[in-house]
């Protein structure tokens, strides 16, 4: 009998949505008059509108395999474009767009899809290839060599939900480089750039749509022989007859079918081996495409035309002029009004738009208007968890290559960026207030609540500070506060004795309010516009400052001593409508009004009371939550029609009691969990989420609205009282330090709170000089040290012209920079052709030193393999980096750990264990060869 295997199961999750672009289109998509972009990022598409904050995803959808390219057409039975997707398993797809008439929604639907790949034939050493017909007839594609795939887009070939034909028809030409359909062609003519041993040359085809299948040329072919050995693609020219543009490193070529020919040399300065070209935009007079090389620079050329045979256009004068340095691209598409989206798998993608004169800083001729978030490539990443941010650890990656390189700090939950912070005592309630007018407004007050006393703070705009005031008015400072806020246009103040109100701008004293038992203490309170609710014992008193009518008091009694409480409305009114109590009984009572009679108890099934309770309105749905005194959190909806509570659900948060103070961020309202381990509830597809704060232990939170510190939070912790501003909510919080270069190699040494860094940079022509160095420090022969400024930024490098080095082994360094702000500390430079990617950071022996260890290879041009290294043993120490010891090895080192105080590694084909000699060297233990 056949036994049945268990295959292991793997459930993959993704905190961030795909971010390398695959591909790209500009069409439009959705409406007839609304240009919309397309973007492919892995398997996620996006139909993405433009809007004064930028792009908005308007649709989207996820596809069986990641997306190789994106081709948008107009047949002439549409009124909007469509687009032709083909996926990397070579699975393709016509995809259409519409909108809801009423609700404005953009869908995605598939109206063909089909499958390219071949069962005989072998896949093209050119890469894959796809071209669509300026006159949007058919497609092409070249897949398998000497094969071309030809798709019809007439609409016979088109009706909905059908498979997508294709013709196979064989070429002669083997290694194609690059095909493009020409313009101005009467039956569909592509040209082909294809290489064989006589060199690189282009051919061009007709197809005959009646006859599905090549014709000979009805003119003269689109033909060239032997041009250049670098040039690497073809671009199709508008306004001409049948001319195509051929593309290299060193120089330009335009063809085309009246056997114009014209050749430009590029300039040294804009040179690179273009790897992404669009067209950004085509007039009588000229054509501008947009050209991005392998070393992430950005190019235009310029084509000049003038009238030519029957009535069409010849290009008479070629040129291309550097833009600027911005990332490797994988994909363009030029926008409107001289905006062009950039697309890149190896570095964040950018939206830019064209500038006159160079940039100031950069030297650019364009300015970045907005990027989109790719946390890839990583080529490595460490998790740390450093004291200052609290318990949750973050991710530090080298993320991407080349121009636009990075270190990403990757953390979840949610961040308070820090403003600024005041050492003091730490206290248990703060507010933030206006005193001067009866609206709400710019706060000028920080009332901070102690055991037994009350702070006021007045904020000085001009230096930004608080001063601590001796006295305030008729605010009471020799008692704790458990409430200051605006109720009825008066500023109300709940110590544990009364309830004060004072008037705004002469802070005079209104009222004061008392239980009618003295003895009683209140410690709790809350508000609701016009009304406030305090907990003196068991007794619940509501003071109503309703317009046009002097204050009112109600006094209740409820079965047990008060623990929490809060007021307000379910109908969003003036009055407030239900109160709910907490007691010591662990239960909660919902009170009704007008008279707040009794609607209904709930028992927590706790063996502790809650401390804090409070309403919170999510899409029409309030709901009651309580925080406990272990740590937990109780949420129940209420039932608005009978002042119900329904069925709860328990969340452990914490360890601490845990206490809830309502905010506002970016117009949105949330809860700020106060305890042990702090938390933020906001709302999510119509529930209730709970993101952690990286922050330690955090007593009160509230709103500050200041013109020195707008939109904040003042927060007290165990060191005092902080204000800062919230991080957007949401999972993932990504944040991005320029590198001097492509980041290999990440580590981590708490001792010196530093990060080591091992960065590739593209060399320069004076870069390995012996006795001078591209940026101005010294360098010998055996590798140098260069100690920049402690506040010198980490920014890029300006990027080297000089072709002599466009294919030289990047240099490598070391850098070690501060875990705070990031800055470079120190850094050393590796020998000539000498890389690295291993690197650890520990202790050896009984060496009570903490060490950068870093291995290394030296890649010698007359050798396959490295037969020739380094282990180097850095010291980091009074911001100085040096070398303690350092030991040859005949090969490359790959990888190392510290392992029991020793030094285990990976060199060639062995594995070598190292240990720490007294004298302060490194000595083989023991060795296994593979």
């Amino acid at each position: 009998m056949a036994t049945k295997t268990n295959l292991p199961r793997f459930y993959v999750a993704s905190s961030e949505p795909p971010g390398a672009a695959h591909a790209c289109a500009c069409g439009n998509f959705l409406r007839e008059n609304e240009r919309n972009l397309a973007l492919a990022r892995k398997d996620q598409l996006d139909i993405m509108g433009f809007t004064s904050d930028g792009l908005k995803v308007l649709a989207t959808t996820r596809l069986a395999h990641a997306v190789h390219s994106l081709n948008p057409f107009r047949p002439a039975w549409s009124k909007t474009d469509l687009i032709f997707v083909l996926l990397h398993n070579l699975d393709m797809l016509i995809l259409e767009f519409s909108v809801d008439s009423v609700t404005g929604q953009a869908y995605i639907s598939t109206r063909a899809n089909g499958s390219a790949v071949s069962k005989v034939g072998k896949l093209s050493d050119g890469g894959i290839l796809v071209t669509v017909d300026p006159e949007n007839r058919c497609i092409a594609l070249h897949l398998y060599e000497s094969l071309v795939l030809i798709i019809l887009l007439g609409k016979e070939n088109m009706r909905e939900s059908r498979e997508i034909e294709t013709l196979n028809l064989r070429v002669d030409e083997n290694f194609i480089r690059s095909i493009t359909f020409l313009h101005n062609s009467e039956l569909p003519t592509f040209a082909l750039l294809y290489s064989d041993n006589s060199g690189v040359h282009v051919t061009s085809y007709e197809f005959c749509i009646r006859e599905r299948d090549f014709k000979s040329p009805s003119g003269r072919q689109v033909a060239f022989q032997n041009l250049e050995a670098d040039v690497q693609a073809l671009v199709a020219v508008p306004g001409t007859n049948q001319g195509v543009l051929a593309c290299g490193l060193t120089v330009l070529a335009y063809l085309d079918a009246d056997g114009e020919t014209k050749t430009a040399e590029v300039r040294k300065e804009s040179r690179g081996l273009g790897i992404v070209f669009t067209m950004i935009s085509d007039s009588n007079n000229t054509t501008k495409i947009l050209v991005c090389d392998m070393d992430g620079n950005v190019h235009v050329i310029r084509l000049k035309k003038s009238q030519g045979k029957n009535g069409l256009n010849k290009v008479v004068e070629l040129a291309s002029i550097c833009l600027g340095q911005l990332v490797i691209a994988s994909c363009a598409a030029y926008l409107d009004n001289r905006v062009v989206f950039i697309g890149s798998r190896l570095a964040e993608s950018s939206v830019i738009r064209f500038r006159e004169e160079p940039h100031p800083e950069t030297g650019n001729l364009f300015d970045v208007l907005e990027t989109v978030t790719n946390i890839g490539c990583v080529t490595d990443f460490i998790l740390v968890k450093p004291e200052a941010q609290g318990t949750q650890p973050q991710m530090i990656a080298c993320s991407g290559y080349g121009p636009g390189t990075s270190a990403r700090i990757i953390r979840s939950g949610i961040g308070v960026q820090e403003t600024t912070s005041l050492d003091a005592p730490t206290g248990r309630q703060v507010f933030g207030l206006n005193s001067q007018s009866a609206a709400e407004g710019p706060h000028d007050l920080l009332v901070v609540s102690f055991l037994n006393e009350t702070k006021v703070l007045k904020m000085e705009d001009e230096v930004g500070e608080f001063e601590d005031l001796e006295a305030v008015g008729a605010f009471v400072l020799d008692d704790a506060t458990h409430l200051v806020a605006k109720v009825g246009g008066l500023i109300v103040q709940v110590t544990r004795k009364s309830v004060r109100a004072i008037r705004p701008g002469t802070l005079e004293l209104v009222g004061e309010w008392f239980p009618s038992d003295r003895s009683y203490q209140i410690g709790t309170a809350a508000y609701y516009k016009n009304q406030v609710v305090v907990g003196a014992f068991d007794r619940l008193i509501i003071v109503s400052f309703l317009p046009g009518a002097p204050p009112s008091v109600q006094e209740l009694k409820l079965d047990d001593q008060i623990s929490a409480v809060d007021i307000s409305s379910l109908s969003r009114g003036d009055l407030a409508e239900v109160i709910v109590a907490a007691t010591w009984k662990m239960d909660l009572t919902l009170l009704s009004a007008p008279n707040w009679e009794r609607a209904a108890v709930v028992d927590l099934n706790s063996d502790v009371f809650a401390r804090s309770v409070m309403f919170y309105h999510l899409d029409n749905v309030d709901f009651v939550i309580a925080g406990l005194g272990d740590g937990t959190l109780q949420y129940f909806p209420v039932d608005k029609s009978k002042v119900k509570l329904g069925p709860s659900k328990r969340v452990t948060i914490a360890t601490q009691p845990t206490y809830l103070k309502p905010f506002i961020a970016r117009g949105v309202s949330s809860v700020f969990v106060c305890n042990d381990r702090p938390s933020v509830i906001h709302s999510s597809g119509g529930k209730l989420m709970f993101s952690s704060v990286n922050m330690k232990h955090i007593y009160a939170v509230c709103q500050l609205d200041t013109p020195t510190y707008p939109n904040s939070l003042a927060i007290i912790t165990e060191t005092g009282l902080v204000v800062g501003k919230i991080d957007e909510i949401q999972k993932l919080h990504i944040r991005a330090i320029s590198l001097p270069g492509t980041g290999r190699r990440v580590v981590f040494q708490p001792e010196t709170a530093t990060y080591g860094f091992i960065v590739m940079e593209k060399p320069t022509a004076t870069q390995y000089d012996v006795g001078g160095a591209g940026d101005g420090h010294g360098i010998d022969e055996e590798g140098s040290f260069a100690k920049p400024d402690a506040d010198a930024p980490m920014e890029e490098e300006a990027p080297d012209a000089d072709l002599s080095a466009h294919y030289a082994m990047p240099a490598h360094k070391l850098l070690i920079t501060d875990q705070t702000n990031y800055q470079i500390m120190a850094q050393f430079k590796f020998n000539k052709n000498e890389m690295s990617q291993a690197m650890v950071s520990g202790s050896l022996g009984s060496d009570p030193r903490v060490f950068y260890i870093v291995g290394t290879g030296v890649q010698k041009a007359e050798e396959k393999e490295m037969t020739s290294g380094r282990v180097i043993v850095f010291q980091y120490a009074d911001k100085n980096l040096s070398i303690v010891s350092e030991k040859q090895m005949k090969s490359f080192t790959t990888c190392m750990k510290i392992f029991k105080d020793k030094l285990l590694m990976a060199t060639g084909s062995s594995i070598k264990l190292m240990r720490w000699s007294e004298d302060g060297e490194l000595v083989q233990d023991q060795v296994v060869n593979r």
